[in-house]
């Protein structure tokens, strides 16, 4: 579905911590708003393992959805189950 993103799983609540939520309620992760300095940022956990800190909400959602859907599979993938995500959340470049 084109206009589906994992921050549609997200449920604000309090303000700036979301909830993601699987299909049938369950709680699989949590994103933070954070602010250091003048420096904004966000925290994602997947269950109880945080993953990464991320510079937009879109990123971290994402982060979080991919740790989910990695459960999903019968094993885990090459390299377990959190292989460089940072650098799968950056955008291919067209040439």
């Amino acid at each position: 579905m084109a206009d589906w993103h994992p921050m549609l799983a997200a449920e604000e609540g309090p303000p700036g911590v979301w909830t993601m939520l699987a299909p049938f309620g369950e709680v699989y992760g949590r994103v933070e708003i954070r602010r250091q300095g003048e420096t904004v940022f966000y925290r994602s956990w997947f269950r109880n393992t945080e993953l990464i800190q991320t510079g937009t909400l879109r990123q971290a959602t994402m982060l979080v959805h991919r740790a989910y859907i990695a459960t999903l599979s019968p094993g885990p993938p090459p390299g377990g189950i959190y292989p460089d995500l940072w650098r799968r959340t950056q955008l291919p470049t067209n040439r």
